[in-house]
């Protein structure tokens, strides 16, 4: 999977209304799906393997719910559940889940726009090239969701949920930023900043209708696959689980990536409407191999 290699014809840069915004990110998805789904593979595979081998999956806290709500009537069996959760949750290789998850926390967060904004550019990309570059910028992504964090928990201290919002938006497009400008965290939520000014509304109305678009996109699936997985006779209720639990954790990682290509795209196109920005620059910029500024 590591040696496959995907390039194709840069995006072409232009200002893009809401329908041509979808129409490149989905032909990027697809032009580039292999790696694509190589990267968003390889970086949910370490905690689903630790959650199916410790057998933590049965945690899931829909499926406690689940039983509990079945058994509420029944004293007995409630208190085995309770104690199976506990067990479950307990298991060595579940909480080593937790430092797993925390160590790749650039990776999860950051690799699908390293991808995108070197494929939009045009540029030849394999899975290890797509990690070994959000591996240089590790910190500088950790430094964008640190300020994140920090804004989201001082807002809430203070009870002003809209500055929540209002701030995050306006950081909407940082990682693209820190990515095809090779810039540090503190520049990159700076340019988003700037970026953002004056299309604030029409960020947050992109971003409300992708994440609506993919979230319908991830529960048809899930639904469909997940059904499938749950009349085929003959399972385990600990086997369909597991089927359940891998079936959802590759539907969100494989649908959850168009989230990111779609801000990339939204990215550019603010680039272009405010600095009229020129391919060639941008090729320059996300070229493979490019130091952190």
């Amino acid at each position: 999977m590591v040696a496959v290699a995907t390039a194709g014809a840069p995006v072409r840069l232009r200002v893009m209304p809401l329908g041509e915004l979808l129409d490149e990110t989905f032909k990027l998805y697809r032009r580039h799906f292999t790696v694509i789904a190589g990267v968003a593979l390889v970086i949910i595979l370490p905690n689903l393997i630790l959650s199916l081998i410790s057998g933590s999956f049965r945690a899931n806290p829909i499926s406690y719910l689940q039983s509990v709500a079945q058994n509420i009537n029944n004293p007995d069996e409630l208190t085995r559940i309770q104690a199976r959760q506990q067990e479950y949750t307990s298991s060595p290789l579940y909480l080593l889940s937790f430092p797993i998850a925390a160590l790749l926390v650039p990776f999860s967060v950051g690799a699908m726009y390293r991808a995108a904004t070197s494929l939009a550019a045009g540029n030849l990309e394999t899975v290890g090239s797509v990690l070994l570059g959000t591996l240089r910028r590790y910190f500088a992504v950790w430094g964008v969701v640190i300020l994140a964090a920090l804004v989201f928990l001082g807002a809430i201290a203070i009870v002003t949920i809209p500055v929540v919002l209002w701030v995050v938006i306006r950081w909407s497009v940082a990682l693209p930023a820190l990515f095809a400008e090779g810039i540090g965290p503190v520049k990159a939520v700076g340019r988003s900043w700037n970026l953002v000014r004056d299309n604030w509304w029409r960020t947050l109305g992109i971003l409300i209708i992708v994440t609506i678009m993919v979230s319908l996109i991830q529960t048809a699936l899930q639904f469909l696959f997940g059904g499938v997985a749950a009349v085929v006779p003959g399972l385990s209720d600990d086997l369909r689980a597991g089927v359940l639990t891998t079936v959802t954790t590759l539907v969100d990682a494989l649908v959850g990536a168009i989230t990111p290509i779609a801000i990339t795209m939204l990215y550019l196109d603010l680039r272009v409407r405010k600095e009229g920005l020129d391919l060639d620059q941008l090729a320059r910029q996300a070229a493979p191999g490019t130091a952190p500024a």
